[in-house]
């Protein structure tokens, strides 16, 4: 039978202390800063995999952490060669590390994934504010023009983030915001802003366009995505989304290497080769008592499919999206 999800208990506020205390096992050097780090036996697994030296944030500066575009509000930065990302947790989602890190890391070395991979957590004894250490999932060599960049969630919350190496601002309208013709201008021919406009095409584009891949590469990416969301669905985890980059390059461009990343090639298809980069990201939030409220709030309102429900039915909602987007070359009803 089914069975009713019930919110986490760690709350927003919630350092999870004795977790903490009983998960420091290392000192780390992050910019000449000693720091104390959670679960390292677990992250320096994925060190040794990735071939990722104990130096190599020995050059990070702190003070490079700025916010950028979204809805956490925490700081982050990448290191100067933009491997790796710098990300200042909320509390909320360290506890949710400190409970998961070794269930996610025992997945991501034992099976096949596309979580981005994670080096380290730890703690800044200066501000006493936890961070995560991540792999970039997009290549950084200089030159990339970016053919498609998107955020993919499996729900209305898709968008487009890049074409053609424009970058596509948020422009966003709220359910709350019903004073502001919420929704509805997004269908009404001149009700809205050019902004607004283009940010809206790029998010019906983002939930609606398939991408056409080699059968082996759809196979893997679907599988992939199958065994990375049974984990979630377990774990309770919810609101993670897949980036996916696409760069069209002519067909005898050279392909770059991989580096470590998630990466597909589509050669020789219409004219060109497709390069795709894919990596799921944010999956540290619980089904809180605040989603529950989001949740209620937005269920009137807000388009469907909604991005804010229970971990079971967005791990559905994600897999079923992202077999639907991935599809082998000769089944694709469209392309990027």
């Amino acid at each position: 039978g089914t069975r009713e999800w019930v919110p986490s208990a760690h709350q927003p506020g919630s350092m999870v202390s004795e977790l903490t205390q009983a998960a420091d096992t290392a000192v780390f050097d992050v910019g000449g800063e000693e720091v104390s780090c959670h679960m390292d036996d677990a992250f320096s697994k994925l060190r040794r995999k990735y071939s990722v030296s104990n130096t190599f944030l020995k050059e990070f500066s702190f003070d490079s952490l700025k916010l950028f575009g979204g809805k956490g509000g925490n700081l982050m930065a990448f290191t100067a060669n933009k491997r790796f990302l710098v990300k200042e947790l909320s509390d909320g989602d360290h506890g949710s590390l400190l409970t998961h890190a070794r269930a996610i890391v025992g997945h991501m070395t034992d099976g096949p994934t596309l979580i981005v991979p994670m080096f380290l957590h730890f703690t800044r004894p200066k501000n006493g504010r936890p961070y995560l250490v991540m792999l970039n999932c997009l290549p950084t060599h200089r030159g990339i023009i970016w053919h498609k960049r998107y955020d993919l969630k499996g729900n209305r919350d898709d968008k487009l983030m890049e074409e053609d190496g424009e970058d596509i601002p948020e422009v966003h309208k709220r359910c709350f915001a019903v004073h502001k013709c919420w929704y509805g201008c997004d269908v009404i021919p001149l009700c809205n802003t050019p902004a607004r406009k283009r940010y809206y095409q790029g998010k019906v584009e983002a939930f609606t366009t398939t991408f056409n891949m080699s059968e082996q590469h759809a196979k893997s990416i679907v599988g992939a995505v199958k065994a990375d969301t049974d984990l979630f669905r377990g774990l309770g985890l919810m609101d993670y989304s897949m980036i996916c980059g696409i760069i069209k390059q002519g067909q005898s461009d050279p392909v770059p290497p991989a580096e470590g990343l998630y990466q597909f090639v589509l050669q020789n298809y219409d004219g060109a080769t497709y390069i795709y980069y894919l990596g799921i990201i944010d999956f540290l939030q619980e089904w809180t008592s605040t989603k529950v409220i989001a949740a209620a709030l937005k269920a009137p309102l807000a388009p469907k499919p909604l991005s804010t429900v229970p971990p079971p039915k967005y791990a559905d909602q994600f897999y079923s999206a992202m077999e639907h987007k991935f599809k082998a070359e000769n089944a694709a009803s469209s392309r990027v």
